[in-house]
């Protein structure tokens, strides 16, 4: 019987790679265990760490977050903010998604490329004439004008997600219930929108977390304080002269925990449903 390489360059192979991946892993996860460490040393003394290991172990500065500063307002407004935008943003994504998808006109090539255009345009591009045109409006410093202003950030790629996903639903389904007598609106409801569950959740969480994530229009549009968001809050804990590090750190690990929950609850979803959208 002749000895044979193969099993042996295999299991090489796999070793190779469960090696990549622990060392990927380590690089991704090491910048957050260093938030832990710093956010769980007394305040003051993170710039005199050792090692990357704590040397003394304290939960005040987590304490200091909801006690001496307003996180817990803090993250309730980003809560109504990411909610309200993803949710608005899911319903006018969808309806224009359904209706450049099933029903051909047109144009319709044109408006699919300007809505594209319009999602590659940077926030900073825009956030002058938004901020103008919300003086004019009377949004200014409201959770209103900052709802209308992250969903100006979700609609396009909801459009372009959306699309995807009916693309998918076959049109004899919608035809066999109009010929049972559902109308348009009907189709829609009834077929269409339960058929594309998942990929309406994707979209829901993208834009939960990009609204979560915003600073720019946060910190352009609202200036009370009571208004701030999360990601706003975390920026005032930077000083002219001095930086609160570990403070910064403890409120920067709580405001990412409700998106890692998120992201490790809904990977499944949010995995497929972006790629069947942006695919197609």
């Amino acid at each position: 019987m002749s000895w044979s390489p193969g099993p042996v360059r295999g299991h090489w192979s796999a070793l190779a790679r469960v090696i990549l991946l622990c060392v990927l892993g380590m690089a991704v996860l090491f910048p957050i265990y260093w938030m832990l460490v710093i956010a769980i040393t007394p305040t003051g003394f993170s710039r005199s760490l050792p090692g990357i290991l704590p040397q003394t172990v304290t939960f005040e500065n987590f304490v200091s977050l909801f006690t001496e500063r307003p996180m817990a307002r803090w993250l309730v407004n980003s809560i109504i903010v990411a909610a309200l935008a993803s949710f608005l943003s899911l319903v006018f994504g969808t309806s224009c998604g359904y209706v450049l998808s099933k029903m051909k006109f047109r144009g319709a090539g044109l408006v699919m490329i300007g809505v594209l255009v319009t999602q590659m345009m940077p926030g900073t591009s825009i956030i002058v004439p938004l901020y103008i045109l919300f003086r004019d409006l009377g949004l200014l410093d409201t959770m209103s004008g900052m709802v209308v202003g992250h969903i100006s950030l979700v609609v396009p790629i909801a459009i372009w997600m959306s699309k995807g996903f009916f693309d998918r639903i076959p049109q004899d389904l919608e035809a066999s219930a109009r010929i049972d007598g559902c109308t348009r609106l009907g189709a829609y409801l009834y077929v269409s929108l339960p058929l594309a569950v998942p990929g309406l959740a994707a979209i829901f969480i993208y834009g939960f977390v990009t609204s979560w994530h915003d600073f720019l229009f946060a910190h352009s549009l609202v200036h009370s304080q009571q208004l701030w968001t999360a990601a706003n809050g975390i920026s005032s804990f930077r000083g002219q002269y001095f930086t609160l590090h570990e403070l910064q750190m403890a409120a920067a690990l709580v405001f990412a925990l409700p998106v890692i929950i998120v992201f490790i609850v809904m990977q499944r979803w949010i995995v497929s449903g972006a790629m069947t959208g942006s695919v197609r």
